[in-house]
C-alpha cells in the first residue's frame, strides 16, 4: 500500500507522522525510529532536536529530499546504506553496499582480543567469573614478551575495517594487517582508517583469506575474523534488508555455513606465533561443530567459546600450541 505524501506547508510533526505510516505500510519493522533518523539526517539535526521543533515548517526542498530517502527505505534498503554511516565500538564508520553493516554483537570479537592481549583495562568486558558461562574453558596464560606491548594483528575479511580499526584505536602500539577479497570493500576500509587516523598502522591487502600473505614472511600474535557463516539455503529466509542489499559473498558460508571456518582453522597456524590466538565470530548454534574442526588441527588448542550478551554462542578463540613452528 502506498501513502501519498504532501510536500507543501508541512510541519515536522505532520511529515514525521506521514513517514511513520508509510514505512509501517511497507512492512518496515522499525518504522518510527527509521523515520526519525532519516528526517534528522535530512535536516542536519539530532533526533532530540527534531522533537524540539515539531511545529516548524519544513522547506519544500527538504521535504522532497526526505521523500527520496524514504522511498529507498520503503524498498527495504538498510538505513545505514541510506545515511552511509553505522556506529561500532563508539566509532562512526562509513558503510556502502560493498560491505556488511557492522553489528553490535561483533564488538565481542574486539573485547575478546583486548582481553587476550592483556588490555583488560581498556576492554568493555570485565573478566567474567569462572561460573559465568562466558568462558567454557579458561584461556591459557599469555606468554610474556614484547609483543604484548606491540602486537601484530591480522584481520581476515575486514569488510568495513571496523574490527581492525577498533583494535588500532584501543592499542596504539599495534601494527595491523587486513585482507579482503573485495577491492571495493578495501576502499571503504581504507576510507574509514583515514577517518580515524590509523592509516600508518593499518596495511590493507587484496585477496582471499590468507592468500595475500603466502609469499610474505609474516607471523601474528592475533588473527581475528568475522567470516561468512550463513547456511546457503537459509539466505532466502533472511530479512529483506540483509538478503537483498548486503553483499551475499560476505554472508554465504556454504552448504553448512562452515566453509570459511575449515579454511581459517586449517591455515591460521601457519601465520600465528607460538601461543598466538585465533578469534572467530560464529553464528548461533555453530560452536560445537567449529570447536570440533579446531580440535582436528594438531597445532591448535580449541580453548574457549564466548556467549554474547543475549546468551548466544558468538565467539570461538583457539590458541596455537607452544612448540609448533611458524613463520618468522
Amino acid at each position: 500500500m502506498n501513502l501519498k505524501l504532501d510536500t507543501k506547508n508541512l510541519s515536522i510533526a505532520k511529515l514525521l507522522a506521514q513517514a511513520i505510516e508509510s514505512l509501517t505500510n511497507h512492512g518496515v519493522p522499525t518504522a518510527r525510529l527509521d523515520a526519525e533518523v532519516l528526517l534528522a539526517y535530512v535536516l542536519g539535526l539530532s533526533r532530540a532536536s527534531v522533537y524540539a521543533r515539531l511545529q516548524d515548517v519544513i522547506s519544500e526542498a527538504d521535504v522532497q529530499r526526505f521523500h527520496q530517502l524514504l522511498h529507498r527505505r520503503q524498498q527495504r534498503e538498510p538505513l545505514q546504506y541510506i545515511t552511509g554511516v553505522q556506529e561500532f565500538w563508539s566509532l562512526e564508520f562509513h558503510v556502502t553496499p560493498y560491505v556488511l553493516i557492522p553489528r553490535p554483537e561483533t564488538e565481542l570479537v574486539v573485547e575478546t582480543a583486548l582481553h587476550l592481549l592483556g588490555e583488560k583495562q581498556k576492554a568493555k568486558m570485565k573478566n567474567p567469573p569462572s561460573d559465568s558461562g562466558l568462558w567454557t574453558l579458561d584461556p591459557r596464560p599469555l606468554t610474556p614478551g614484547s609483543w604484548l606491548l606491540a602486537p601484530k594483528i591480522l584481520d581476515v575479511g575486514t569488510g568495513s575495517g571496523c574490527i581492525a580499526i577498533a583494535l588500532a584505536k584501543e592499542i596504539p602500539s599495534a601494527e595491523i594487517w587486513a585482507t579482503d577479497l573485495s577491492s571495493a570493500a578495501l576502499a571503504v576500509a581504507q576510507d574509514n582508517a583515514r577517518r580515524h587516523g590509523v592509516t600508518e598502522r593499518l596495511h590493507f591487502l587484496h585477496g582471499d583469506l590468507f592468500t595475500p600473505l603466502r609469499d610474505q614472511q609474516f607471523s601474528f600474535d592475533l588473527i581475528v575474523s568475522n567470516p561468512p557463516y550463513i547456511i546457503h539455503d537459509d539466505l532466502v529466509d533472511l530479512q529483506p534488508e540483509v538478503r537483498d542489499w548486503e553483499p551475499q559473498r560476505a554472508l554465504d558460508g556454504g552448504p553448512d555455513g562452515l566453509n570459511f571456518y575449515r579454511r581459517l582453522l586449517t591455515e591460521s597456524p601457519n601465520y600465528l606465533r607460538t601461543s598466538g590466538w585465533l578469534i572467530l565470530e560464529i553464528g548461533h548454534g555453530q560452536a560445537t561443530a567449529i570447536l570440533q574442526i579446531a580440535q582436528q588441527q594438531s597445532q591448535l588448542t580449541a580453548s574457549s567459546c564466548l556467549l554474547d550478551y543475549e546468551g548466544h554462542e558468538r565467539v570461538v578463540a583457539a590458541q596455537k600450541q607452544p612448540g609448533k613452528s611458524s613463520q618468522k
